[in-house]
């Protein structure tokens, strides 16, 4: 597992002009290469026009490749998702037809008895109050499905005969040229070049003293030097790396061609000023996966997290709730409070020394389904980020050294309240988490 290390912030005003200069020139070099090779993936071409060894159009193809891959999952996820929408869609059109089937054969009954004179006052005003109105509602409703359904369809053939790339910069952008800055071409130009060129990374290498051929950080002088490709040129960069820091001089310092040793820096340029990340593999940590002397079970909720604690034998020794308020605040104060929560939770499996043991959740597919759920339970399943939350922990029990187990979800929460909620006077979410460390000992 990688781990990611910031540099405080170097602000070009502190370089001279030409140091300045040369950096700039490098982003755009960069991202010129990457963008061209991206664009050669995309077409399928058998080679790259860079026919050299050099590291700088290297990690640009390999960053264009990078992109190019998340292309095909991210389309693969869209075709995915429209189809079970598709599939949630002709359901509904089913039971809506099923309905208005109902209605028409009562409608149908109460001719007849017209008919044959034997309708009553009541009859006319379940057909003119409740049945005929009921029948329209549902026919509108139909309707809606039937254009909500071709809409997907048509969409889902168009993934089908051509796939969405990438838009480097960004498509709100992009779009904006004609909307948002209509008439101030270049105001738009500049911004849009800056969002498109705002980060350069370059690959890391295990042979080498430096663990990277265009960055050589000298650890004890505290300085960065960058190789500029534009210009035959080093940049001194007083630099200070804060959380990990560790982590990055330990890479350097280790011996050449050593596994672990490569170094990637992500130069993220701010407009005044720009920052400097080192991606580095941390140290392999041995994991703690023996469940023989019992769990930390969890059970995943979208305002906190249940856990469970249990023996060797299967018996519950420990039942808490760590809080996870997320309603209302921003993308990072989110991952602000899964941090702090997940913190929390993994300091239980360093206390008992005992691995964790987690649903696999997938709510893809419910998701699929929100267009027809109440708006509580929609707004509840967009806000659930099961996806950040499972990378987090596996993240923290990685770091910590302790092994993270993964269980079949299904009827946790009905086991946990049929046989043991009432028992052990807890809750339904705590029992469930009683059931999910069980499962994962073997027990359930």
């Amino acid at each position: 597992m990688k781990t990611i290390t910031c540099s405080n912030r170097i602000y070009y005003s502190e370089l001279s002009s030409e140091e300045a200069n040369a950096l700039h020139q490098d982003i755009q070099l960069y991202h010129a290469m990457m963008h061209t090779a991206y664009h050669l993936l995309c077409l399928k071409s058998q080679g790259i026009p860079f026919h050299t060894n050099d590291y700088f159009p290297l990690s640009a193809i390999q960053e264009a490749k990078q992109h190019l891959s998340n292309d095909f999952a991210n389309h693969e996820n869209q075709k995915k998702v429209l189809k079970a929408q598709c599939k949630a869609i002709e359901k509904k059109i089913k039971e809506v037809e099923i309905n208005i089937r109902k209605i028409d054969r009562q409608l149908k009954e109460l001719f007849r008895k017209t008919k044959q004179g034997k309708q009553t006052e009541a009859d006319y005003l379940l057909e003119v109050q409740q049945l005929r109105p009921e029948r329209k509602r549902f026919k509108n409703r139909r309707s809606h499905l039937i254009y909500g359904l071709n809409r997907r369809k048509q969409k889902l053939e168009a993934l089908q005969r051509k796939m969405k790339f990438t838009c480097f910069g960004g498509k709100k952008l992009a779009r904006a040229r004609t909307t948002v800055y209509a008439g101030q071409h270049e105001t738009w130009l500049k911004a849009y070049q800056s969002a498109r060129n705002r980060t350069m990374m370059i690959q890391g290498r295990r042979q080498g003293k430096f663990s990277n051929n265009l960055f050589k950080y000298h650890i004890e002088e505290g300085v960065l030097i960058y190789r500029c490709s534009s210009e035959k040129r080093e940049i001194p960069l007083k630099i200070e790396f804060h959380q990990h820091k560790e982590e990055l001089e330990r890479a350097v310092r280790l011996p050449h061609n050593t596994p672990g040793k490569a170094v990637a820096y992500v130069l993220e340029d701010h407009g005044d000023y720009f920052i400097i990340k080192a991606i580095v593999e941390m140290e392999e940590k041995a994991k703690s996966e023996d469940t023989e002397q019992g769990v930390i079970g969890i059970d995943i909720n979208v305002n906190h997290i249940a856990v469970s604690e249990t023996d060797g034998c299967g018996n519950c020794v420990l039942l808490k709730t760590v809080k996870m308020p997320l309603d209302g605040k921003t993308s990072e104060q989110r991952k602000h409070q899964i941090g702090q929560t997940v913190m929390e939770i993994v300091l239980e499996c360093v206390r008992s020394h005992k691995p964790l043991v987690m649903e696999d959740l997938d709510f893809q597919k419910t998701k699929s389904k929100m267009r027809y759920g109440n708006r509580r339970q929609n707004k509840m399943l967009s806000d659930f980020a099961t996806r950040k939350i499972e990378e987090a922990i596996v993240r923290r029990c990685w770091k910590e050294g302790y092994g993270v187990k993964k269980v079949n979800p299904a009827n946790t929460s009905k086991i946990g309240k049929e046989k043991y909620s009432k028992r052990m006077g807890c809750t339904v979410h705590m029992a469930a988490a009683y059931v999910i460390a069980r499962r994962g000992m073997g027990m359930e």
